[in-house]
């Protein structure tokens, strides 16, 4: 199975991170409100805790490789979780931020801010023609 991969960037404003930290400590009085905002950080949490796993799940594959131990397997898969779960945590930080903007702007719509703490490339076609194998026990 091969898997031609484009170039895709993802970015993160500091001033969502900074967001979803007010948002943490904060409440908000209309319990609509109240109720995205914990929705919203939910998903952050979620996405967070994902996102470590992931990252310990390439870091151990990394260090099997890294040590020089000889294996057929790539780590195709783990790029791929990896990518799929950063994503996600980029989605849901910006969703929270989002949230937390419009509700101290008095539900107007945040304006659009310019991409500046992360400029993460996901892997292009680096893996070539890599093939899948699955890693028991790794999260889907």
């Amino acid at each position: 199975m091969s898997s031609v991969r484009y170039p895709e960037r993802v970015f993160i404003d500091l001033s969502d991170l900074e967001a979803v930290a007010a948002s943490l400590c904060s409440r908000f009085g209309d319990p609509a409100a109240e109720a995205y905002r914990r929705s919203t950080l939910h998903d952050v949490l979620k996405s967070i805790r994902s996102l470590a796993a992931s990252l310990e799940a390439f870091a151990r594959a990394g260090s099997t490789h890294y040590r020089g131990i000889h294996c057929t397997a790539d780590m195709h898969v783990e790029v791929e979780h990896l990518s799929r779960t950063l994503k996600g945590w980029v989605d849901a930080v910006r969703a929270a931020g989002t949230a937390y903007h419009e509700g101290h702007d008095g539900g107007a719509l945040a304006t659009p801010r310019a991409s500046r703490l992360s400029d993460v490339v996901l892997p292009t076609s680096a893996l070539g023609d890599a093939t899948i194998r699955p890693v028991l026990g790794m999260p889907s």
